[in-house]
């Protein structure tokens, strides 16, 4: 599979930031008008590229928020004190 485009790989970081479709897609550095970005942005989300890297990022974001078997004995040994 290609690599997304940098307009592509922008409109994910927005999205991931604020979860708007349409703000990500004219913060992405498309020059259109709202209505239109809407549209396009709803498209972009459809995109098999971009929702595979989507995909991936969150499952990234996930992971990174479980705690460790260290973490959770080291909480658990505060709580006790």
């Amino acid at each position: 599979m290609k690599k997304l485009t940098q307009k592509q790989q922008r409109f994910v970081d927005e999205y991931i930031i604020s979860g708007n479709a349409t703000q990500s897609y004219l913060k992405a550095g498309y020059k259109v008008s709202e209505s239109v970005a809407a549209t396009n942005a709803s498209k972009m989300l459809r995109n098999a590229k971009v929702k595979a890297e989507l995909e991936r990022r969150m499952n990234e974001i996930r992971a990174s928020k479980v705690m460790t078997m260290q973490q959770v004995m080291e909480r658990l040994t505060k709580m006790a004190y």
